[in-house]
C-alpha cells in the first residue's frame, strides 16, 4: 500500500522532471509520452517486406499483458515476444516499430504515465535481448488514456493493461 507521502515524492519528482524536459518539448495534441527516438539514417515511416507490401506491426506481432501495477514480463508475454522478434527479425525488413505502453484507470494520470514508460521499456529491453535490432525500436506511453476496453472491472481492466505495436511515426 502507499502511503500519501509516497504519492506526493513521486508526484514532486514527476513535476521536477518535467520542468527540466518540459522547455525542449514541442507540445502535440497527442497525449502520448514519448520514450526513446531511434537513431537512423531512414525516413522511418517503414519499409516493405519482400511482397511489397508494408510490415504493419499491429496485423503481425502480438500484444503483451501485464499483471497490476507490474511492468514486469510474465511467462505468456516473454513466450509471445519471442514469437515477435521472429517475425521482426524475418518479416520486418528494418521497419521502424513503437512500442506503446498502457495502463487500466486506477491510479493516477501521471502514475499510469510512468507505469506504461516502464512497461515499454520492459517490452524493448526483452527484444533487443532476443536479438531485435535497437534501431527499429521506439517506446511510448499512452497511460490510461487509449483503453482497449470500456468497463471498471476486472475483465476490462486486464485488457488494457498492454504493451502494443505500432509502425512508428
Amino acid at each position: 500500500m502507499r502511503t500519501k507521502s509516497h504519492w506526493m515524492v513521486l508526484t514532486i519528482a514527476l513535476c521536477m522532471a518535467l520542468v527540466v524536459i518540459g522547455p525542449g518539448c514541442k507540445h502535440k495534441k497527442d497525449t502520448g509520452v514519448n520514450v526513446t527516438t531511434p537513431k537512423t539514417s531512414g525516413s522511418g515511416t517503414g519499409q516493405t517486406d519482400v511482397s511489397g507490401l508494408k510490415f504493419n506491426p499491429s496485423d503481425k506481432l502480438g500484444k503483451v499483458y501485464f499483471d497490476f501495477d507490474k511492468s514486469t514480463l510474465t511467462a505468456d508475454a516473454m513466450a509471445t515476444l519471442k514469437k515477435n522478434a521472429e517475425i521482426i527479425k524475418a518479416e520486418s525488413k528494418g521497419a521502424q516499430i513503437q512500442i506503446a505502453g498502457h495502463c487500466d484507470e486506477r491510479g493516477t494520470q501521471e502514475y499510469n504515465l510512468a507505469l506504461g514508460e516502464r512497461r515499454a521499456l520492459a517490452v524493448r529491453d526483452y527484444l533487443i535481448s532476443l536479438g531485435t535490432p535497437a534501431g527499429q525500436l521506439t517506446t511510448i506511453s499512452y497511460g490510461e488514456e487509449q483503453p482497449a476496453a470500456q468497463g471498471k472491472d476486472e475483465a476490462a481492466y486486464s485488457k488494457n493493461r498492454r504493451a502494443e505495436f505500432n509502425e512508428a511515426k
